[in-house]
């Protein structure tokens, strides 16, 4: 035997040994893995200097796409390589021309599927390198809160910013013409809007911390959804920290009925402090029962939020304990002078103050917040309110003299682009 033969055996063997390399995810879950993690990358180096430009990262960008279409191409050569040692094994038996013949196609077939890999990685480096990073929120000004009325045919997006690993809730409305061009011919649910716009907005630029994109990421099943999370997530580093993830999470997800983290390879994940979450939780989304309170935030801005979350049994429990300020971190929309009662009439929560409440006493968005503080606690409840015994028949958008309109979510904001 030759010494060429005997070197090709040896390389034959080592081939045939070698582990098959397999890929079942689909092309769009590989896709929506590397815009996560580009997007968490530029968002971090914002962080360092904002001024960088997006064209810094395409480099970046298409070393991403590289690495997948390193993973293609291998998993490509190793097969296409099998195929041909086992044609050119069948081919010792036939003439020279025969064995040439089936080299010559193994090669052919092997290059249509290095161009078409190379064409599916081509494709998602561009996807990538079109992802915008300059979306622009305008906050609203005649009400703090996001009504059917107000989002003009657009898309409501429920998200979540992050100070002092506390929770404040907010509503964006995108514009019609948006959503049409993002998502062209379908109705978009929060996963997809997450996916789509979280990585794009720059919590930082309106006072609080970087937050999203999650790490990992997720996968719809029905009205479950799951977290595929890496290692070293830190969602789980303290109570806060996974408190802060879980609520979150609730604010955002707000059409799914359950939540499930796991781990990456999909086997149950280990929760530090709490063991192995094997059991899906539920998401209460808008249905909470919660009540609002005034929180004010390091930029020097007022949101209404919950009181970490807390829920209550009874909407009159919510109602009367929104007086209580149990902290100093969140304060009462009420002023301390003011005194209520709460009664329910044909299914509307019927606010009456003791006496009659002069809003006209009060900062204006001031006012505003504490009526909507109760509207949103009422839809907490799936429930409308009535306030009674208020000096003026009108405020802002209000027509007092009837129940208040249902808020679809708090904190409303407007996406410029």
């Amino acid at each position: 035997m030759s010494e060429i033969k005997k070197d090709d055996d040896t390389l034959d063997e080592l081939l045939t040994n070698m582990p098959k390399f397999t890929d079942q995810r689909s092309k769009e879950e590989i896709y929506n893995r590397v815009k996560v993690e580009v997007e968490a990358q530029i968002k971090e180096e914002k962080r360092k200097a904002s001024a960088v430009s997006f064209s810094k990262w395409m480099p970046f960008i298409v070393s991403v796409a590289s690495i997948l279409l390193l993973t293609f191409l291998v998993s490509s050569y190793i097969d296409q390589k099998e195929t041909a040692i086992s044609t050119e094994s069948e081919a010792d038996q036939a003439s020279p021309t025969a064995k040439m013949r089936s080299m010559d196609e193994a090669k052919e077939s092997e290059e249509t599927s290095l161009v078409e890999e190379g064409d599916q990685a081509s494709e998602m480096t561009t996807m990538s390198a079109m992802i915008d990073t300059s979306i622009e929120l305008l906050p609203l000004h005649k009400t703090t809160s996001v009504y059917a009325d107000t989002v003009n045919e657009g898309t409501v997006f429920h998200f979540s910013l992050v100070e002092n690993a506390l929770t404040i809730p907010v509503t964006i409305i995108i514009p019609k013409e948006k959503i049409e061009a993002d998502f062209p011919g379908i109705t978009p649910t929060s996963l997809q809007l997450y996916d789509r716009y979280a990585g794009q907005i720059d919590e930082e630029s309106l006072g609080f911390m970087e937050y999203h994109p999650y790490k990992g990421y997720f996968i719809a099943e029905d009205k479950l959804l799951k977290h595929y999370l890496p290692k070293d997530h830190g969602y789980d580093m303290a109570s806060g920290a996974s408190t802060t993830y879980r609520q979150s999470i609730n604010e955002i997800f707000t059409d799914f009925e359950t939540f499930l983290a796991v781990n990456e390879d999909s086997s149950p994940i280990e929760w530090d402090q709490v063991g192995l979450w094997e059991k899906p939780s539920k998401l209460d989304g808008k249905l909470g029962h919660t009540n609002y309170y005034n929180y004010h935030a390091n930029n020097g801005e007022n949101y209404l939020a919950p009181n970490f979350g807390n829920s209550y049994n009874s909407i009159s429990e919510a109602f009367l304990a929104m007086k209580t300020e149990d902290n100093d971190i969140y304060t009462s929309v009420i002023p301390s002078s003011v005194t209520y009662s709460y009664k329910e009439e044909k299914g509307v929560a019927v606010i009456q103050f003791d006496d009659t409440l002069d809003l006209t006493k009060l900062e204006p968005l001031a006012a505003t917040r504490l009526i909507e503080a109760f509207s949103l606690t009422g839809a907490s409840f799936k429930t409308k309110v009535k306030l009674e015994n208020v000096a003026q028949q009108e405020w802002a958008e209000f027509d007092l003299t009837k129940p208040l309109p249902v808020p679809l979510g708090p904190n409303g904001f407007i996406m410029n682009n």
